[in-house]
């Protein structure tokens, strides 16, 4: 991702998404928001990709359709 201000802000609720996925199942309030912010931009879509690549890679947060 280009470094930019926009790309910040993206790459942070992307984050922000995959952190509040993992903590606890979405709602489905808080589920159609994640839905909505991913069809809002291709962007969003990304970010929230590759975010969820890091995250996987670096163990930090177990993949969604693992046991925990």
């Amino acid at each position: 991702m280009a470094n930019s201000r926009h790309d910040d802000i993206v790459w942070q609720t992307a984050v922000e998404w995959i952190i509040r996925k993992h903590e606890s199942p979405l709602d489905s309030v808080a589920e159609d928001e994640l839905i909505a912010w991913l069809e809002k931009d291709p962007v969003n879509r990304a970010a929230y990709e590759e975010a969820s690549h890091v995250w996987r890679l670096t163990g930090l947060v177990p993949r969604s359709d693992e046991p925990e």
